[in-house]
């Protein structure tokens, strides 16, 4: 499971100024489907994201997860944000169950998967250090662990690997690949970056410019499983000159 449909749905903020954020917006996103948002800063992109998340309801149409509408945040759904929300106080490994203990989860159901997700990030030996004594990288790696611990059908990524330097984000890159192609967890992905979306996913949205539309939807049929040596192949290359066309053509309308 983990399918979202998005039918018509649009976003508009009041007050003084009406700001219209997102403009009929109808996509849906298959189970186990990587999708990513790419589009200009300001065009709705974490909008969309927000209201996939519960975080604020829709002004018009209709937003569903599994045939089911979206009304409220919920575990099923992960978020992991530009900047790893960890708790300071707490070790690494602290972080990663903090989820489950709060929802009551037995220790025997989520300690394995716990171990696991740590492994499967590169930070078991690190389990004991607090965030403060971790690298930007790091923290991000605790932050989809602590995710993904909960077991999410869809996990939500709004530009999580923007504050990193070029190097970080290329590995952090390839971890995601590592760990979704194990997991098949849908994903929904927010960037800006558009050799991270064609690196990453199976299908780019192009968003335009506010109010936020999806102007067009490019399938990324580069085989699987890929690895950031993908930057540089022909195929690679060609989707990218195709995109930077598309974004352009955004820019004058």
């Amino acid at each position: 499971m983990g399918t979202i449909t998005f039918e018509g749905v649009s976003k508009i903020y009041g007050g003084q100024r009406e700001v219209r954020a997102l403009d009929d917006i109808s996509l849906t996103i298959g189970e186990g489907e990587f999708v990513a948002l790419l589009g200009p800063s300001g065009c709705g992109k974490s909008t969309l994201l927000n209201v996939l998340a519960g975080f604020e309801k829709v002004t018009k149409g209709e937003l569903l997860f599994d045939g089911t509408t979206i009304s409220k945040p919920g575990p099923d759904r992960g978020v992991v944000f530009q900047e790893a929300a960890l708790f300071p106080w707490l070790t690494v490994w602290q972080n990663v169950i903090f989820g489950p203990q709060v929802q009551g989860m037995a220790r025997p159901e989520y300690e394995p998967r716990a171990r696991q997700l740590l492994d499967l990030v590169g930070l078991t030996s690190f389990a004991d250090a607090l965030p403060v004594q971790l690298s930007g990288g790091m923290r991000q790696r605790v932050g989809i662990a602590r995710v993904l611990v909960m077991n999410p059908r869809a996990l939500l990524m709004d530009e999580p690997f923007g504050a990193l330097d070029a190097q970080t984000r290329l590995s952090m890159q390839q971890l995601l690949l590592d760990v979704w192609q194990k997991l098949n967890t849908t994903v929904l992905f927010v960037t800006h970056d558009i050799d991270e979306a064609i690196l990453l996913s199976d299908r780019i949205c192009v968003m335009s410019a506010r109010p936020g539309r999806i102007i067009k939807t490019i399938p990324i049929e580069l085989a699987r499983p890929r690895s950031i040596a993908s930057l540089t192949s022909p195929e690679f290359i060609a989707y990218k000159a195709e995109i930077m066309a598309d974004i352009r053509i955004t820019d004058h309308h």
